[in-house]
């Protein structure tokens, strides 16, 4: 990964992040950040082996465009700022759709600056977990990982 590039995702995670980790919780936010992580990143790879190609797919870009598809699909309304146009605001949806054309673009005429692939499979995750239930079940997940540590914390104190 390019320094610039690495430096673009992080300045996506420090921007969508805080607002996602209160909307999910530090836990939950976590685990679906590693995870949208590790499936964009099998996402990128599939697309590169179906193309031939051997490349490994890092992820990393695909987690923060996960974040943000989430944000777009939660908050249609929401507006983003680009780092190389930080006074334009532009409409999630918008900026969404131009992010998936791009990489769809990008996927088919075969352009090597950035993980398509991984992209897209990002996207497509966060649809999946907004719209099919992976919300109401990630928050289900961390209700009960919460009680069962709250439990055992109780339970250590007792000894």
């Amino acid at each position: 990964m390019e320094p610039m590039h690495l430096g673009c995702n992080m300045f996506g995670l420090y921007s969508f992040g805080p607002m996602m980790a209160k909307a999910l919780g530090p836990e939950t936010f976590m685990a679906t950040y590693l995870a949208a992580g590790a499936m964009s990143s099998l996402g990128g790879m599939s697309a590169k082996l179906a193309m031939g190609k051997a490349t490994p797919s890092l992820g990393a870009s695909g987690a923060v465009l996960f974040l943000a598809a989430v944000t777009a699909f939660l908050r249609p309304d929401a507006e983003f700022c680009l780092i190389f146009l930080p006074f334009v605001p532009i409409p999630a949806t918008t900026l969404l759709t131009g992010m998936v054309a791009m990489d769809l673009a990008g996927l088919i005429l075969r352009w090597r600056r950035f993980d398509h692939g991984a992209h897209l499979a990002a996207v497509a995750a966060a649809y999946v977990y907004v719209h099919w239930g992976g919300l109401a079940c990630a928050n289900r997940f961390q209700a009960q990982c919460v009680a069962e540590w709250r439990e055992l914390k109780r339970l250590l104190k007792q000894e």
